[in-house]
């Protein structure tokens, strides 16, 4: 039986990316799914799958009335992914990343302390905060950070200092995971894999900013696991990183996608946001959690693409 059987689990922005790939594996295992998210819209396409299984809550964390109104339900954990995920966006609207990743994340934090019976409470940080320009490959938890580097890097930031000012402070069971560079079926295109996928199925042509940057990518299955796990495990902290461990060229990327849907690929040379180097040392997370990676990166692409070809509306 699973440790989340009939457990209550709160998922924010839950309607998402990764979070509704997380919603629908609670189900699977039994967990009582509430889901909270800031608006309905993604609720159809990512999971109406799953609806008529979980709770759906319409609620934007960064709205003191309105997640007020959950300070008297109890949940044994909770996910915190409600976010402005997207650097890009966090560079073009910073009220609005720091409003929503920095004021909702205290809210959240803040809900948390009323509950009861938490067992733990997850924070999605990434591996962006280890800077433009690694001191090292592969990178582990021990590299310096910089969150100066972009608006997303000192949200995200800040979000890991009020989680463990939170576990200090009231002793709150805290997990951090610093997620390198996931993809997966359901991403938007605001992301470099369904962008370049998309430009391949609908132009022929995919339009590169530069080919120089590596990532280090990981399928969103795999990152679901890691959050399941860390349910299992009595470790509390972090934080801890979540990647392959394989450093990948973009233009190689770039350069399979374009192979496995015969479009061309076509490099700008333009200047890029983000780091220019990722490489992820999970070494913590094989240690601590016992996680591995299950789906392969060459397996998670195809898979992805398969998805996009399925639901491309061109």
């Amino acid at each position: 039986m699973s440790v989340l059987e009939r457990k209550k689990v709160l998922v924010t922005g839950g309607a998402g990316f990764v979070g509704s790939h997380l919603v629908e594996e609670l189900v699977k295992r039994g967990a009582k799914v509430t889901v909270i998210a800031l608006t309905e819209k993604n609720k159809d396409r990512n999971l109406k799958h799953v609806i008529d299984r979980i709770e759906f809550i319409k609620c934007d964390v960064a709205d003191d009335k309105e997640i007020s109104l959950l300070s008297n339900r109890d949940f044994d954990y909770v996910f915190h992914l409600a976010a402005v995920a997207s650097p890009h966006i966090c560079e073009k609207n910073p009220g609005l990343a720091f409003r929503t990743n920095v004021h909702g994340t205290y809210n959240v934090l803040t809900l948390a302390t009323k509950m009861k019976n938490l067992k733990k409470i997850f924070f999605a940080s990434s591996g962006q905060l280890y800077g433009k320009y690694p001191n090292y490959t592969p990178i582990d938890e021990k590299h310096p950070t910089d969150f100066t580097e972009s608006v997303y890097n000192m949200t995200k930031g800040m979000g890991e200092v009020m989680f463990n000012s939170f576990h200090k402070k009231y002793g709150l069971p805290i997990l951090v995971f610093r997620f390198f560079s996931i993809f997966g079926p359901r991403q938007v295109d605001d992301y470099l894999i369904p962008k370049v996928i998309l430009q391949a199925l609908n132009k022929g042509v995919i339009e590169l900013w530069n080919e120089k940057p590596t990532r280090d990518y990981n399928f969103v299955t795999n990152v679901v696991d890691a959050l399941i796990i860390g349910t299992e495990s009595d470790f509390i902290g972090g934080p801890i990183n979540i990647g392959y461990g394989i450093e990948l060229k973009i233009g190689d990327l770039s350069k399979q996608i374009a192979e496995k849907l015969n479009a061309q690929l076509k490099f700008l040379n333009m200047e890029v946001v983000g780091p220019m180097r990722l490489h992820c040392n999970n070494d913590l997370a094989k240690n601590v959690l016992k996680w591995t990676p299950k789906i392969s990166f060459e397996k998670g692409l195809d898979k992805t693409i398969e998805w996009f070809k399925r639901n491309n509306s061109g």
